[in-house]
């Protein structure tokens, strides 16, 4: 029969404490650690959340800038065109003015190199320009030529002939013209006077002629009367 032996293992007293001493060295040191890193990390975004806040801060005086560059921009641009539109009218209105001054010159040399114009009054001119479907420009120009030469009071009796539908149909000026308010139409002028309006015409009525009849005011004598085509300029 086999023999068996006990064998006896001496217990250390001093070995359970140092292994529950390293394992709360191990536990202090993971305490530790962890501490160390949650600080860093706090650390660490308290510094990004610094720099975002400065970046924003940063962005946001940059479009507060942007934004009243742009604004000076829109009013720069307003104004700008403010100013063209400005210099655009007073080009019309100096060209208009040139263009009349260059008339009246014309008008001048014409009545100081026409020796054979006839005394007294007469139209030099009447023109037609269109506007619209409806509307025309005209112009026309009355002068006078006498011995004497000062300023008169002149009559002018101005109808446009024309037909509407299969009758013929005669209308005063002012029928068609809105600024005129009555007939005849009185004028005052010493070398001669440049009239022009804008005529809008009825519905149907095709208009032919055009006839001036001019007369001094303090005489019922008709000084001139002539009738003119209808032909409109392009």
């Amino acid at each position: 029969m086999a023999e068996r032996r006990s064998v006896v293992v001496t217990h250390r007293e001093g070995y359970k404490y140092w292994l529950f001493s390293a394992f709360l060295g191990v536990f202090i040191v993971s305490f530790i650690i962890g501490i160390w890193w949650q600080q860093n990390r706090q650390e660490g975004l308290q510094t990004e959340h610094q720099a975002l806040s400065e970046q924003v801060l940063r962005l946001g005086k940059s479009l507060d800038i942007k934004t009243t560059e742009l604004e000076m921009m829109r009013l720069n641009i307003a104004v700008d065109a403010a100013a063209l539109e400005n210099a655009r009218q007073e080009m019309i209105v100096l060209q208009k003015q040139v263009f009349e001054n260059e008339e009246q010159l014309g008008l001048y040399r014409e009545l100081l190199s026409d020796g054979s114009q006839p005394s007294g009054l007469s139209v030099t001119k009447f023109s037609l320009t269109q506007i619209s479907k409806k509307q025309l420009a005209y112009r026309w120009v009355a002068r006078q030529k006498t011995a004497k030469m000062q300023i008169t009071n002149v009559i002018a009796e101005i109808t446009v002939i024309g037909s509407q539908g299969d009758r013929v149909l005669t209308l005063p000026l002012s029928n068609l013209d809105s600024n005129i308010v009555e007939m005849p139409i009185r004028l005052k002028f010493k070398y001669f006077s440049i009239n022009q309006g804008v005529l809008s015409l009825p519905e149907g009525f095709y208009p032919d002629k055009v006839r001036i009849v001019l007369r001094y005011s303090w005489s019922k004598k008709v000084s001139y009367d002539k009738t003119f085509d209808w032909v409109v300029e392009e």
